[in-house]
C-alpha cells in the first residue's frame, strides 16, 4: 500500500471514528446528532445521567423500600439500554472500519471505551454541579486521560496497527426469555 493510499485510509477511518473532543461534544448536545456514532454516544451519556440519578435514589437511606426497588428496576432497564447502545456502537465501527487480522488486539471495544467516556463525563459534571471541587478536579483528570487513551485507540485502529475485539456483552440486566 503506497503512502497516498495509507493516508486516504487513515483520513476515511478518522471520520468514522471521531476524536474524543467530538464525542464529548456529542455528550453535551441536546440536539439529535446526525452521525450514527455521535448519536449513539449522546444516547449513552443520557443513559448514564439517568442512571446516576436512579443510583442516588437507590442509595438514599431514608427512601422507602418501594422507591429503592423502583430505582433498582430503573437501573436494570437503563443498563439493558446501555448495553444495547454499546453493541450498536461496536456494530457501527465493525461495519465502517477494518484492521488487519494480525494487528495487536486492544482489550476493549470502541463502544466500551465510549461508554466509559460517557460515565466519566457524567461523573465530572455531577461532581462539578455538587460543588465537590477536589473530586471534580480528579474526575476531570480521569476524563482527560481516558479521552487521550481513546484518541490513541482511534489513531491505532485507523492506522491498522491495532484492532478491537468483536464480542458481545453476556450479562443481562433483565430476566432472560
Amino acid at each position: 500500500m503506497d503512502s497516498a493510499t495509507t493516508s486516504e485510509k487513515v483520513e476515511r477511518d478518522l471520520v468514522v471514528l471521531p476524536r474524543s473532543a467530538t464525542i464529548i461534544e456529542a455528550f453535551r448536545s441536546e440536539n439529535e446528532q446526525s452521525d450514527g456514532l455521535l448519536r449513539l454516544a449522546a444516547h449513552l451519556a443520557r443513559q448514564h445521567q439517568r442512571q446516576w440519578d436512579a443510583e442516588t435514589i437507590s442509595r438514599d437511606t431514608t427512601a422507602a423500600d418501594a422507591a429503592v426497588a423502583t430505582s433498582k428496576r430503573t437501573i436494570d432497564s437503563l443498563n439493558t439500554a446501555r448495553v444495547t447502545l454499546v453493541e450498536q456502537v461496536d456494530e457501527y465501527v465493525a461495519s465502517s472500519s477494518t484492521a488487519p487480522d494480525d494487528a495487536p488486539l486492544h482489550t476493549e471495544t470502541v463502544g466500551s471505551v465510549i461508554d466509559r467516556l460517557a460515565i466519566a463525563w457524567v461523573r465530572a459534571n455531577k461532581l462539578i454541579d455538587a460543588g465537590a471541587k477536589d473530586r471534580a478536579r480528579q474526575a476531570l483528570h480521569q476524563l482527560r486521560e481516558l479521552a487521550d487513551a481513546y484518541d490513541d485507540l482511534v489513531r491505532d485502529v485507523a492506522g491498522g496497527s491495532r484492532r478491537v475485539p468483536g464480542w458481545r456483552h453476556l450479562k443481562h440486566y433483565q430476566a432472560a426469555s
